[in-house]
């Protein structure tokens, strides 16, 4: 589930480079759109003409989708299914839709990437709710102050949801529902910040030492990618300056159990005098 306390952060972007790191692991993974403000995956990816389903054709009147029979029916961006949202074709579904619509995609598909946006979903859709959270956050001190009231509402939306039922080992295999992990904090760099900014880099050590393990960062910005997305032309890979984030995200998600710190941050190098004999 990718959330962000403000726009423009490059929260869609982020989740597909992440869900092309992971379907490079033998992963079967699908992408959905449930930021009913916004929408437009279909337009980042490139592929809104293609033929396929959207939210505006989804039915469930029963509250129930075949996720096969789903699956069949999405559009395909490398190799992985989507469900988009396009606001310009039709009304919004309604609620029991749209968690049909998560429930069938988890039922044919190992993993589910959905961008909710700023969490609006989450209120109303409790396996959005309780799903393993990644929050995108600019790192300034806007972005900062924003993200405390952010995650208090990703808290209050999973303590209001109904407790999925046990299993062995703790989540709930049939959504993918994740136990009690704590979200996932990906600092991105501020768009026009110079390479050595003071101040993403004072945000991102502010980031490290509130969430630990639970901050990636940071992400930059390419102008390479942001050009064809504005072009339209979609996003054709992960660029370098972005891949390091990108993996250890698709790592966390593929096995949520992080790494040692001592793995993941090296050590300074300190310097050794030699003894003169």
């Amino acid at each position: 589930m990718f959330t962000s306390p403000g726009g423009g952060v490059g929260l869609t972007t982020l989740m597909a480079m992440c869900g092309l790191a992971i379907s490079k692991r033998a992963v079967s993974c699908a992408l959905m759109d449930a930021d009913l403000r916004g929408g437009g995956l279909g337009v980042l990816l490139g592929i809104e003409h293609e033929p396929g389903l959207t939210l505006q054709d989804l039915n469930a009147p029963l509250g129930h989708i075949e996720g096969n029979a789903l699956n069949h029916e999405l559009p395909q961006w490398e190799d992985m299914r989507v469900l988009a949202h396009a606001p310009w074709l039709g009304e919004d579904p309604d609620e029991w839709e749209l968690q049909a619509a998560v429930k069938a995609l988890c039922e044919s598909n190992d993993l589910v990437l959905v961008d909710a946006g700023r969490g609006d979903a989450l209120r109303t859709i409790p396996e959005l709710a309780m799903a393993r959270q990644i929050v995108a956050v600019e790192l300034s001190a806007l972005g900062m102050a924003r993200v405390r009231s952010h995650l208090a509402l990703l808290s209050q939306a999973r303590n209001r949801a109904p407790n999925p039922p046990s299993t062995s080992d703790g989540d709930r295999a049939d959504t993918g529902i994740a136990a009690d992990d704590p979200p996932l904090v990906v600092g991105v760099e501020p768009r026009g910040a110079t390479k050595r900014s003071a101040s993403s880099s004072v945000a991102l050590r502010e980031a490290i030492e509130r969430f630990g393990d639970e901050a990636l960062g940071p992400l930059r910005c390419d102008p390479a990618l942001c050009a064809d997305i504005m072009n339209g032309l979609g996003i054709r890979s992960v660029p370098k300056s972005a891949r390091q984030v990108v993996d250890e995200l698709a790592d966390r998600i593929v096995d949520p159990t992080p790494p040692p710190r001592t793995a993941r941050h090296r050590a300074p190098k300190t310097k050794t005098r030699r003894s003169r004999s």
